[in-house]
């Protein structure tokens, strides 16, 4: 068979797939969403291991820089599938019109791991099965109606487990991801710095407002004080400086060396025979 993809993409937010069954596809996690599986198979496989959803199967990701989705066939079923992606203007839109005041918890704690399937609730059903003829004649959803299916797929999340609530509103200050926490536990990552507002919840105007309240440092001079910190911890420990600068986050070796000998007054092959003082 020819291979093929076929992705169908409307406002970045509903998306109709139907890829071959010798086809391979894996995507990165941007952003939080859900899918109803109508054949195939789909994989998320984070650093906790990995989600599987099969045919009639509905999964839920959230926004995660460190897993990825893999999309496969079943011996010569070829994967289909219908997803709704929530954007954070969209849900912050939901939030000003939906949510209040009662539902704002502190206690409420968010979903746990990337990736979950879903209950096979009625909202659910009504919502996908609603969305079957304008994938299957291949016509377009208008503006209005992409909203509509956005709200429709938030209020089932919400009615499943009101643990949706803080994981799909972290930018409110109730829920808000601690920002130290998650730049430590993401430091080593490619990301740039608006990528890490993005992971964290917000914008990047706060984003910098946030991390002023946690470091005197620029957030870009707060990540690589933690990666050289790191990298002389690793060469220290006996690492080769050629398998350290990728662990430590930096994208290429030459930055790498430039860096680290501005800030250690040393190549990382001298690190170890430096006088210290």
């Amino acid at each position: 068979m020819t291979q093929s993809i076929r992705i169908r993409n409307y406002a970045d937010t509903l998306f109709f797939s139907e890829i071959d069954h010798d086809t391979f596809c894996e995507y990165r996690l941007p952003g939080h969403g859900l899918m109803w599986v109508r054949s195939g198979r789909m994989e998320i496989t984070s650093p906790a291991g990995t989600v599987t959803a099969h045919p009639g199967q509905f999964i839920f990701w959230q926004r995660d820089c460190t897993s990825s989705m893999r999309k496969l066939s079943e011996g010569n079923a070829p994967f289909s599938s219908i997803a709704i992606t929530l954007p954070r203007e969209r849900l912050k839109a939901y939030f000003r019109r939906h949510v209040t005041s009662g539902h704002l918890r502190g206690s409420i704690t968010p979903i746990g791991g990337t990736a979950v399937l879903l209950p096979d609730t009625i909202r659910l059903e009504s919502l996908f099965y609603s969305l079957l003829p304008y994938a299957e004649r291949d016509m377009p959803p208008d503006a209005g109606t992409i909203t509509e299916k956005v709200d429709e797929a938030v209020s089932a999340l919400l009615t499943i487990d009101e643990r949706f609530y803080p994981t799909l509103f972290d930018f409110h200050e109730t829920w808000k991801i601690d920002l130290y926490e998650f730049m430590k536990a993401h430091f080593t990552e490619s990301l740039s710095i608006e990528d890490f507002a993005h992971y964290s919840g917000r914008s990047l105007a706060t984003f910098k407002r946030d991390f002023s309240k946690i470091s005197d440092l620029t957030p870009q001079r707060w990540l690589m004080e933690q990666r050289l910190t790191l990298a002389g911890h690793l060469i220290a420990s006996g690492e080769k400086p050629s398998e350290v600068w990728p662990k430590s986050g930096f994208k290429n070796k030459a930055h790498f060396f430039r860096s680290f000998r501005q800030r250690y007054n040393c190549t990382p092959a001298e690190y170890n025979n430096r006088p210290i003082i």
